[in-house]
């Protein structure tokens, strides 16, 4: 009985851990677009300011900084590589068409989550899941199509460039997530969070030399916070979450209730009023998310 309560507990632990990541991730679409820089210049920023925090913070907190099997060393510029592309596409998307496009495209990235999910860790596809990702959709797709978004026909170019690099952000992330279940379960989220971020920097490092560097200070305000704030804290909550969560159940949570988030810190930040439209998709992904969890595992 106590195996069976430490379980639950653990699981309740996850579900909390991964819930807390979703206002510093909601934000990061809202940040982007206040830079009127190009993607590359962005998450090179971003991945320094996170990279610099976290390393300082580890050995501050005299944590372990290095691992001893190159495979963890592999693993790391794998990931390193996938969130520097990941996050490219998700900056590319926003700024092609509209926060509410990128944001919505890439919470598609369950649908890759849960079927690459039983290929990377050999288990049970969950039809419940399948049945939810479905349910999800029909809620983005009414959030996506609401008056208030403004974002043109769907037959557009920047609409349809838009959706695609969403998709490729959707799918990064998706990646990232499983390999990250896998990682987590031997190591600190916050060790894991820091390589990662550093290795996307070395990555973007060449090509982000030409970049102009001239930003003001402002700019470099909302690079800070989106590296520090948004990107420690929402991808260390979310890693440490992986440790007792399937990657299917955080990609159910961050997928469905994230675009609900966004749209309220637009209604306070940028005094964005949702429509009807808009609020009955995000009430049904919102009931579908807390069925998941009510059910899941």
């Amino acid at each position: 009985m106590s195996d069976i309560n430490g379980t639950v507990v653990s699981y309740r632990n996850g579900i909390i851990s991964v819930l807390a990541a979703l206002p510093f991730v909601s934000l990061t679409g809202l940040f982007g677009k206040f830079l009127s820089h190009s993607p590359l210049l962005i998450v090179q920023g971003r991945t320094v300011f996170a990279f610099g925090a976290l390393l300082l913070a580890l050995l501050i907190l005299r944590k372990k900084i290095i691992f001893s099997n190159y495979r963890e060393w592999l693993r790391l510029i794998l990931c390193g590589i996938i969130l520097a592309v990941h996050w490219i596409a998700f900056f590319k998307s926003i700024q092609v068409s509209t926060v509410a496009i990128g944001l919505l495209t890439f919470a598609s990235y369950p649908l890759f989550t849960t079927f690459l999910e039983p290929i990377f860790f050999h288990e049970k596809l969950s039809k419940r899941n399948v049945s939810a990702v479905l349910i999800v959709i029909c809620g983005l797709a009414l959030m996506a199509t609401s008056p208030s978004d403004n974002s043109g026909s769907i037959l557009s170019g920047s609409v349809i460039q838009g959706v695609l690099w969403g998709l490729g952000g959707g799918l990064g992330f998706a990646l990232l997530t499983l390999l990250n279940r896998g990682h987590v379960r031997h190591h600190s989220p916050l060790l894991l969070t820091c390589w990662q971020n550093g290795f996307a920097a070395m990555v973007l490092l060449p090509w982000s030399l030409s970049e102009s560097w001239v930003l003001s200070t402002a700019d470099w305000a909302l690079l800070f916070v989106l590296g520090v704030v948004c990107t420690v804290g929402g991808h260390a909550l979310l890693i440490n979450g992986l440790r007792n969560v399937r990657a299917q159940t955080a990609s159910m949570l961050i997928a469905g209730l994230e675009p609900v988030c966004a749209i309220v810190f637009a209604l306070f930040l940028l005094g964005e009023v949702p429509s009807l439209q808009t609020l009955v998709g995000g009430i049904l992904i919102v009931s579908t998310t807390v069925f998941m969890i009510t059910r899941s595992e």
